[in-house]
């Protein structure tokens, strides 16, 4: 009992702390149900691809929490949808890969969708 309640409150605090990928794994340990598990593990992935900019890392992570092809395509197209307007993810960010400045969609197409 008291190990659950432990790891509630570290799963808890991996989410307050933006640690999706440690609250996937702590999610799975404890078992939360699937579609909790699904969440966690998409926010990880967009936080990869829109934080991070780390294409190996996203699809890493895709495929370790079985993402299919189609789930991938998914999930970059509603990141681009949610991105389309806002504030800062228009900016461009270097990219040491192809020596420019890309926008996120510029990168997700570079990396990604190929």
């Amino acid at each position: 009992m008291v190990e659950e309640i432990d790891a509630l409150r570290e799963l808890e605090w991996a989410i307050q702390t933006r640690n999706y990928v440690r609250a996937v794994s702590i999610a799975e340990s404890i078992g939360k149900p699937a579609g909790e598990i699904k969440e966690l593990q998409q926010k990880s992935i967009e936080q990869f691809i829109i934080e991070y900019r780390n294409p190996q890392g996203a699809i890493a992570l895709a495929e370790e929490y079985h993402f299919t092809r189609d789930g991938i395509d998914q999930l970059l197209s509603d990141i681009l949808q949610e991105a389309e307007g806002k504030k800062g993810f228009d900016r461009s960010q270097y990219d040491i890969k192809t020596m420019r400045y890309l926008t996120l969609e510029e990168w997700i197409r570079e990396y990604l969708k190929k």
